[in-house]
């Protein structure tokens, strides 16, 4: 995932996570799994939490923090899209009007400013559209009586 502004690790433990049984795990269980250091998971693990793609929990009578990646989450990911192109739309503007008058040396800034307006305006509807087909498809499944992901996708 170091593609994705994630370090390997964070990549290694958040697709750990989305297989893994059972779906909560310690930090020592997945330094297990994943032959790593606590401070590796402890590192990948507080990325990925800020990022909105784990969830960290604490059960009761247990001093152990457990992460996992339950159902929705990359859902809720999906949806915060358009919140985050919405940002960079606006320091993009912030910075095209900062530089106006500059006879050149703009071109790059216009050029992420217009990517990101495209995206901003795209996206929240792609998402919408996607979540609504994946919304109706899990519903049909689950209301024919399939549980498992491979009866889902069938």
């Amino acid at each position: 995932m170091g593609g994705f502004g994630m370090t390997p690790m964070a990549g290694r433990l958040w697709a750990w996570l989305l297989i893994c049984d059972p779906p909560a795990q310690t930090a020592g269980e997945l330094a297990e799994a994943l032959k790593a250091s606590r401070g590796a998971i402890s590192g990948a693990a507080a990325l990925l939490s800020s990022l909105g793609m784990i969830r960290r929990v604490r059960r009761r009578g247990d001093r152990r923090e457990y992460f996992s990646v339950p159902p929705g989450t990359f859902d809720s990911v999906l949806r915060s899209t358009g919140t985050v192109y919405g940002r960079l739309l606006a320091i993009t503007s912030e910075g095209l009007a900062a530089v106006e008058g500059r006879p050149r040396g703009c071109e790059r800034l216009l050029e992420v400013h217009d990517a990101v307006a495209f995206l901003a305006r795209e996206l929240p509807a792609l998402m919408d559209r996607y979540l609504a087909e994946r919304g109706s498809a899990i519903n049909g499944a689950v209301l024919a009586g399939h549980t498992q992901p491979e009866e889902i996708r069938a």
